[in-house]
């Protein structure tokens, strides 16, 4: 796929097609992509119609992601429990430390790959934490996660499949153990509210409580490691913005949302389409798949005005990062506390935090192996 210096190139290119032709057929992803934000987030919102029942061939077929209806909305008020909002504000407790002590280290030298450095140790290390695991996972963990979402990227990739099935089993295995060690302990962590939250729905077992730990942390590695190498480079790339974040604190959660529209790198969802419809005047058949491109809606001049300005005062339509609907992200609360926390902590140690005029940054589709859209690496100068 084209790189590009900025983080909002795919989007803002996307929008401008999509003002011509709605939906459009792409070779590369093998599926009519739908690109203005009215008829993505309409798709997002039906998901009778447009639904993520195509999960359930994988290894994710027990997931919430999998699920429609009733059985999606029990498993939904389950997680609910683990991220209520004083679940969250625990969990920001402990996140905090954690990313002081990884953007301070990050302050020691003149000239830092930040994404290498820094961001892409950090998700895994809140989640060893905050689910109470022995820090022996660390490096065997990321090299379980990558294999696992390398295969769930390219399902039909026989290079990929044995080895993402493998570490998928080897994961979930371990993840088994920590289940029945915890729920025979009871600590005070992450994991003791995921199993209290089961518990308390009358919904516990071993392989439920299991495959939402191990959903979790499939969903909240890659991505999350994009949405900060995403928000440091929306500031980095508008330093007026950047500026008035610094001398004002309270823009930090502004400058998040922002950047999750701007740069976000969920470039778009697929779903199965379940019946013969017609959206934007384009007929789509039942068994078909589309991609609904939320880095298309996300540069829409008809809900969001002036599109490609990074603006910290923008008011009006939310961002479609974590989705829309039924299937809205169950771990938003949790990503933005990771992001923030260390978004705050490398501004805190790096006040002369800039990009190293020597290496132009590159974003593209793909980054690091996944299907997303970001940057493996992030040079700046502290």
């Amino acid at each position: 796929m084209q790189r590009s210096s900025s983080p909002a190139a795919l989007g803002s290119t996307l929008a401008a097609l999509g003002q011509h032709e709605p939906i459009v057929f792409d070779e590369f992803m093998n599926a009519p992509l739908v690109l203005r934000h009215r008829d993505v987030s309409a798709a997002l919102r039906d998901t009778a119609t447009f639904s993520t029942r195509f999960y359930g061939l994988g290894p994710m077929s027990a997931a919430m992601i999998a699920l429609d209806g009733t059985p999606h909305h029990r498993l939904r008020r389950v997680h609910n429990r683990f991220f209520s909002a004083g679940a969250s504000a625990k969990y920001a407790q402990a996140v905090v430390p954690i990313a002081k002590r990884t953007f301070g280290a990050v302050a020691a030298k003149a000239e830092v790959e930040l994404v290498g450095d820094g961001i892409a140790r950090y998700p895994m290390e809140v989640f060893l934490t905050l689910l109470g695991v022995p820090d022996e996972l660390g490096d065997q963990g990321l090299e379980w996660v990558r294999a696992i979402i390398t295969w769930l990227g390219s399902p039909m990739d026989e290079s990929v499949a044995a080895a993402g099935q493998q570490a998928y089993a080897r994961l979930s295995d371990y993840t088994s153990t920590l289940v029945q060690q915890e729920r025979r302990d009871r600590g005070d962590n992450m994991l003791g509210e995921i199993i209290r939250a089961f518990e308390a729905e009358d919904a516990y077992s071993l392989e439920d409580v299991t495959t939402a730990v191990v959903s979790l942390l499939l969903g909240g590695f890659e991505t999350t490691i994009q949405m900060m190498s995403a928000t440091v480079s929306a500031l980095l790339l508008n330093p007026d913005a950047l500026a008035q974040v610094r001398a004002e604190a309270g823009l930090a959660e502004a400058a998040i949302e922002e950047a999750f529209r701007w740069a976000n790198p969920t470039a778009g969802l697929y779903r199965l389409v379940t019946r013969d419809v017609e959206l934007a005047g384009t007929a789509l058949a039942a068994g078909s798949m589309v991609y609904l491109c939320i880095a298309g809606a996300h540069f829409d001049p008809q809900v969001y005005p002036d599109p490609e300005t990074f603006r910290l005062d923008r008011r009006g339509g939310a961002h479609l990062g974590f989705g829309l609907g039924p299937h809205y992200c169950v771990g938003a609360p949790l990503a933005r506390i990771e992001v923030a926390a260390a978004l705050t902590a490398l501004l805190d140690a790096c006040p002369g935090l800039r990009l190293d005029p020597d290496t132009q940054p590159s974003f593209h589709y793909g980054a690091r192996g996944f299907v997303q859209h970001g940057t493996e690496a992030l040079p700046v100068l502290t």
